[in-house]
Formats: structure tokens, sequence, C-alpha cells
């Protein structure tokens, strides 16, 4: 890496660089894993999810165009007041949930033991009561 006053500094394993992460969908502080043989980065592992995959450049958000309303299926109307969370109790699509963790959520989809709730932009997957 070369900076404005013309010094290198040689890249190694477990310095500090921001690249794409795949995992994350955001560019991310990564620690350098493996270096090619002519110096350059090769792997590097998220310090956010702790993946490791190849050296991406960081990738720049694209333009978004403007569209007409979305196809997509509507969200699930959020019902009462949020409750606790525990694996203990049963909840149901639409039921808001205070995680001690993530904060309050939205119940999206519900199986077998498992509940998919939505943290603001962020997607969980908990346990629950069968």
């Amino acid at each position: 890496m070369a900076n404005p006053l013309g010094i290198v500094k040689q890249l190694r394993s477990g310095d500090d660089i921001d690249t794409f992460c795949g995992k994350c969908k955001e560019n991310r502080e990564h620690a350098i894993v493996s270096l090619k043989p002519t110096g350059e980065v090769e792997r590097v592992q998220c310090r956010t999810c702790q993946s490791t995959h190849l050296f991406r450049d960081q990738k720049r958000p694209a333009p978004r165009a403007r569209a007409g309303p979305r196809s997509a299926a509507p969200l699930p109307a959020e019902t009462g007041p949020a409750r606790g969370y525990s694996m203990q109790e049963r909840f149901q699509v639409g039921d808001r949930i205070e995680h001690p963790k993530f904060g309050l959520g939205v119940v999206i989809e519900e199986r077998l033991g498992k509940i998919d709730v939505r943290f603001g932009k962020e997607m969980r997957t908990l346990i629950h009561a069968s």
C-alpha cells in the first residue's frame, strides 16, 4: 500500500483491510489470512461474521433505479405489544419480540420449533416452543 508520503507498507497476515464481505453483503473490516507469492492479498476473514473468503475489491453501491410498487409479498402486520423472547414460549407470525441481544423484532415466518425474526434490516432464526 502506498500513502501520500511515498512510503510503501508491506502487507502481512493478520493486518486489517477493508473489503466486500459476501456473507454480510457490505464493505467490512477484514483480517488478512494469506498472501499470494507476489505479496498481494489472497484470502481474508471478516471481523464481523468471521467468514473466510477470497479477497475482493470493495464494491460501490449500484445506483438504484426508481421503480413502481414492489410485487413482493407484504410483510405481516405487527400485532400487540412486544413480548420478551424466551425459547420456552411460542410465537406466531406478526408477533413483536424484545430480544436481549438483538433488540426489537417482528416474527416473519414460523415453522416447527423455529421462527424467522426481522430485527431492523437483519434477519435471525430463533428457537421457540413447538
